[in-house]
């Protein structure tokens, strides 16, 4: 039986990771939303683009939750988006009854899945997919660090002037303001960026890194196309079992001192 991903959501992140997956020919993809046109409108688009990528696989659009069944990974994007002036915790409330419904709808049609979060606030909203499941630990994990970590090599990179291929860097903690960029851990080739930049360039980079987010937002409503990346690296890692080591939001039982939270730490993926 081919391999099956169900992206949930299709709004501009999830059409976006549908469509990274299918340049990725990962596996065949099931988009799901409840506005049926729109998940049928977007997968018909990916199919006419298909040959272009060489995907020889099977993308259909749908609103019905039941054809998510035999999915191996569930990825999860449904829910409100951030709108300029907005932090991604103001998005609790709404997004956390999103999840809920939809998690719900994950354990009686896909129960053996994996299933992915992306729905800001990615931290609070993997906790939920998690209680709301029932689901092992393992099994449920949010799109965490790995996106402010492509930020942080990026910013590097420009700053240097180097390829982005060369810079190691590491972003850890929540997904928003309080990211915690790991400075001391950052390289190029791996020579430490403290030797290579000053205090200043490396304020700048974090600074950039923590405020991008934010900016692309209010140039142009929403970030699309890195989320979508991610969830590409993501979903490639774990369906070709990689064992990529990534910062994801996991549920944490005792490491780091903590327990009973979800927030992002490296983790291996595969």
């Amino acid at each position: 039986m081919p391999i099956m991903i169900a992206v949930i959501g299709a709004g501009r992140v999830g059409s976006s990771a549908a469509f990274s997956i299918l340049e990725a020919r990962i596996s065949d993809i099931v988009l799901i939303d409840v506005f049926e046109d729109l998940a049928k409108g977007e997968a018909l688009d990916m199919m006419q683009a298909a040959p272009a990528v060489e995907f020889d696989g099977k993308i259909r659009g749908t609103s019905d939750f039941g054809a998510m069944n035999g999915s191996e990974l569930v990825i999860v994007t449904a829910g409100e988006a951030r709108k300029p002036g907005m932090s991604r915790i103001d998005l609790i409330g709404r997004n956390a009854k999103v999840v809920r419904s939809v998690v719900r709808e994950v354990v009686k049609h896909a129960p053996d899945c994996k299933l992915m979060i992306v729905t800001n606030p990615v931290d609070v909203m993997t906790y939920v997919a998690l209680k709301e499941s029932g689901f092992e630990r393992n099994r449920v994990f949010g799109m965490g660090n790995i996106l402010d970590t492509l930020r942080f090599r990026s910013y590097i990179a420009q700053e240097l002037g180097v390829s982005r291929e060369d810079v190691r860097a590491l972003v850890i903690g929540e997904h928003g303001d309080s990211m915690v960029p790991l400075v001391g851990f950052a390289s190029v080739s791996g020579i430490p960026i403290a030797d290579l930049m000053s205090k200043e360039q490396v304020e700048k980079v974090v600074g950039l890194t923590r405020s991008s987010g934010s900016e692309v937002i209010k140039l142009k409503g929403s970030t699309v196309y890195a989320p979508g990346a991610v969830v590409r690296i993501m979903a490639d890692a774990v369906l070709r079992d990689r064992k990529r080591v990534m910062s994801v939001s996991t549920m944490l039982q005792g490491e780091y001192g903590f327990s009973g939270l979800s927030i992002g730490v490296p983790c291996i993926l595969g």
